[in-house]
C-alpha cells in the first residue's frame, strides 16, 4: 500500500512539474487581480468625484474623460494578464520601493505601488496616482540591483512632481481652447487612432509633445537622483542605468538564418513546401533608399540620453567619478530574477499576444538547441494562437504586413512565411509541436 501511494505521489509530482514547467514565472493571480481591480475602481470613483468638485464646464468633461481613458487602459492591461504577480518579483520590487521611501520619508504620503509588466523592453512608466510600472526587461538587461533602484527612483520622482496629473490638465486645456484647435486635434488623433499596444494611451497621457517630454525627464532625473542618493547606494550606477536605457531602448534585432524554416517546419504529416518562402516582389521600391534607416535600428544614436547624462554630471559633480562602479554587487535575489526574466521572454511575448516575436525568438533559440522540448511546446502554442486568429480573420492584429520601407529582407521573409501558410497548415504545425 505504501509503495502504491509512493508511486502515485511520484506520478502526481511529475505531472505537476511538467505542467508548471511551461511557465517559469507563476501566473496563478486571478484572485489578486480581481481584488486589485475592485480596489482601483473604488479609488477611481473617488477621483471622479474630486474632479467634479474642482473643475467646471467643458474642462471638467475633458479632464474626466482623460482620467477615465487612463483608468480603462490600465485595468484592461491588468485583466488581460499583462502584469506579473509572482511573489518572487512583487516582494522584491516592494522591498526596493521601501528602501527608497524609508530614506525619503516625505514619500510615505504618496502610497507608491509598483507593478511588474511582462513587457520585455528595458523601460518603466509612472502612470500617476502612486502607480509605477517596471518592465521585466529591466531585470533582463540591467547589470545590478542599484540600477533597478535608480530607475524606480526616477519614476517615483515623476510621481512626486505630479507630472501625469499636470499633463492631463494640460491636454484638457488644449482641447477646450479655441485658439489651439489644431494641436488639440492632433492629440485626439494620437489617443484614439493608435494601434492598441500595451500602455500606449498611458504614455500619450504622460507627455503631449517631445519638448514637454525632455523637460520632464530632466526634472525627474534630478529629483530621482536625490531620492536615490539618500539610499547610500553606489552613485555612478544612477548614470550607468540611464546609459543602458539608451543602449537597449529597442529590443535587439533577431536575425533568422533562411535554413531555419525547412529545418523546423518539415514535419511528418506535412512536408515542407518551397512556396511557403515566396516573398512578394516590390520592384517599385529602391531598397538602397532605406538601407540607412534599417541599419540605424541596430546602431542607435541617443542625443536625448546624452543630453540628460551631461546635465546630471554638471548638476551633480560626484557623478563624474566612475571608478567606484565595480564595487556594486548584483545581489542573489537580483541574479535569480534576472535568470527568470531571461528564460521567460518567449512566454511574456506570448502573453502580450506578440506571437510573431515569440516565434522568432523560439526559432533563434532552437537553432542552437534543436532538441529543447520546452521551446517546441511554446512554438506549438504560438502557432495554435495564430490559427485561432486566422480562423477569425484577425491574423493582421498579430502579424504585420510587409512594408519594405521599414523592414529588413530577413524580417520580410519571416512575415511572408507566416502569411503564405493556410489555415490547416498553421494548425498542423501548432498541433505537432504542442503534442511533443
Amino acid at each position: 500500500m505504501i509503495k502504491k501511494i509512493a508511486i502515485i505521489s511520484i506520478l502526481l509530482f511529475s505531472i505537476t512539474f511538467s505542467s508548471q514547467n511551461l511557465r517559469l514565472i507563476d501566473t496563478t493571480d486571478f484572485e489578486l487581480r480581481k481584488n486589485l481591480t475592485k480596489n482601483l475602481k473604488t479609488k477611481h470613483t473617488f477621483i471622479y468625484k474630486s474632479l467634479k468638485k474642482e473643475y467646471r464646464g467643458k474642462l471638467r468633461t475633458e479632464i474626466t474623460s482623460l482620467y477615465k481613458s487612463k483608468h480603462k487602459e490600465f485595468l484592461k492591461n491588468l485583466n488581460k494578464d499583462k502584469f506579473i504577480f509572482d511573489t518572487l518579483f512583487t516582494k522584491y520590487s516592494d522591498s526596493l520601493t521601501q528602501l527608497i521611501v524609508k530614506n525619503n520619508p516625505k514619500l510615505k504620503r504618496k502610497n507608491i505601488s509598483v507593478f511588474i509588466s511582462k513587457n520585455p523592453t528595458i523601460n518603466a512608466l509612472n502612470v500617476g496616482e502612486g502607480i509605477v510600472v517596471l518592465n521585466i526587461g529591466l531585470f533582463k538587461y540591467f547589470e545590478n540591483e542599484d540600477q533597478l533602484v535608480s530607475v524606480l527612483a526616477h519614476e517615483i520622482a515623476h510621481e512626486s512632481l505630479n507630472h501625469v496629473s499636470n499633463n492631463i490638465l494640460h491636454i484638457a486645456e488644449l482641447r477646450t481652447s479655441k485658439l489651439r484647435k489644431n494641436q488639440a486635434k492632433k492629440i485626439r488623433k494620437e489617443k484614439y487612432n493608435t494601434y492598441d499596444k500595451s500602455f500606449k494611451i498611458l504614455k500619450n497621457l504622460m507627455y503631449s509633445d517631445s519638448k514637454t517630454h525632455r523637460k520632464k525627464e530632466m526634472q525627474a532625473d534630478s529629483v530621482g537622483y536625490l531620492l536615490y542618493k539618500n539610499t547610500t547606494l553606489n552613485k555612478p550606477n544612477y548614470l550607468s542605468a540611464l546609459q543602458l536605457l539608451a543602449d537597449y531602448e529597442t529590443l535587439p534585432t533577431i536575425n533568422l538564418d533562411s535554413t531555419v524554416y525547412k529545418r523546423f517546419f518539415n514535419i511528418p504529416k506535412q512536408p515542407f513546401k518551397d512556396s511557403w518562402l515566396k516573398v512578394e516582389k516590390f520592384s517599385d521600391y529602391d531598397y538602397s533608399k532605406y538601407t540607412e534607416k534599417i541599419n540605424k535600428d541596430s546602431v542607435k544614436s541617443h542625443p536625448e540620453f546624452t543630453e540628460r547624462i551631461l546635465k546630471l554630471k554638471k548638476d551633480f559633480p560626484e557623478l563624474s567619478i566612475n571608478d567606484s562602479l565595480s564595487k556594486s554587487s548584483k545581489g542573489s535575489s537580483f541574479i535569480k530574477l534576472q535568470q527568470l526574466a531571461r528564460k521567460g521572454d518567449i512566454v511574456n511575448f506570448y502573453d502580450l499576444e506578440e506571437y510573431g516575436y515569440s516565434i522568432r525568438l523560439i526559432l533563434k533559440k532552437l537553432s542552437k538547441d534543436s532538441t529543447n522540448t520546452y521551446l517546441k511546446k511554446w512554438l506549438g502554442k504560438n502557432f495554435l494562437s495564430l490559427y485561432k486568429a486566422k480562423k477569425k480573420y484577425r491574423l493582421n492584429r498579430y502579424i504585420e504586413r510587409i512594408n519594405p520601407k521599414e523592414q529588413t529582407k530577413e524580417y520580410q521573409q519571416f512575415l511572408s512565411f507566416i502569411w503564405n501558410l493556410n489555415l490547416n497548415e498553421i494548425k498542423n504545425i501548432g498541433d505537432y509541436y504542442s503534442e511533443i
